[in-house]
């Protein structure tokens, strides 16, 4: 065997060296903590301030909330800063069960919202979220909690799911379920943005309530179906806390459009 040269060996003797005097840099630095919305308000309330800036609320930005489809909520957070973000941890508690459970773990997307579609869900129950950012070296950080309590969900009768109508002549039903304070009627256009509202303030408990679309309401509107839903508000004085819903959402077409 044909023997290295001496140089060769001492440099290699040099490297061993000085990597055994290197250490691997790891990562010790937690993510920032991340920042839970809390329930602002409602499609159609406007303007709000929220974090010294002025926002104008809808289905996207207004925080934790009932959403559409079921008894569910929606939670979101403030846009994560940290770009070595893994997966998010998702925690829940109410105020029958007050300890924390881990109900979902997902993989960070740039996405600052979640669904809590579980079906075991209550009205007139409190509810608190919050989450733990994971990084890639499997730093944490626990962000604040959030909490909101659901009511029943209000059934529109008519008019009925894609039924054609003569805008010039609409009228909206639903029938109330449970105690409700304050209806809020949404019409929403073709892109899902708020096109108009109408609120009804309960002083009295009918079973059935209707709002006939006022005059002209579709004179200038550029599409041939509309989306509407009826949003029910309390205040539950034995949580503490207002309460609120959302109906199922129905597609509407518009006969004369």
């Amino acid at each position: 065997m044909r023997s290295l040269p001496l140089i060769t060996i001492l440099g290699i003797l040099l490297l061993l060296g000085c990597s055994g005097k290197d250490r691997i840099t790891v990562d010790k630095i937690p993510p920032v903590s991340p920042i839970m919305i809390p329930h602002l308000g409602d499609t159609g309330d406007g303007f709000v301030q929220h974090n010294n800036q002025t926002i104008y609320l809808n289905e996207d930005n207004n925080g934790i909330d009932a959403v559409p489809d079921e008894d569910w909520f929606q939670i979101s957070w403030e846009h994560l800063l940290d770009t070595d973000l893994d997966y998010i941890r998702i925690f829940r508690f109410d105020n029958i069960y007050n300890q924390p459970m881990l109900i979902d773990s997902v993989k960070y997307s740039n996405i600052d919202y979640y669904i809590d579609d579980t079906d075991t869900l209550f009205t007139h129950r409190k509810y608190s979220y919050f989450i733990e950012a994971i990084d890639q070296s499997g730093n944490s950080a626990v962000s604040d909690t959030v909490t909101y309590a659901l009511i029943s969900k209000q059934i529109l009768t008519s008019p009925a799911y894609d039924e054609v109508t003569d805008p010039s002549n609409l009228t909206f039903e639903w029938q109330k379920s449970g105690f409700v304070s304050k209806f809020r009627l949404l019409i929403f256009d073709y892109n899902h943005e708020e096109y108009w509202h109408y609120d009804i303030d309960v002083a009295f408990e009918p079973d059935f309530f209707s709002v006939a679309a006022p005059v002209g309401l579709f004179e200038e509107y550029e599409s041939d179906h509309i989306y509407w839903r009826v949003d029910a508000f309390d205040t539950d004085y034995e949580l503490d806390i207002l309460i609120g819903s959302e109906s199922n959402e129905r597609r509407l077409y518009l006969a004369q459009k």
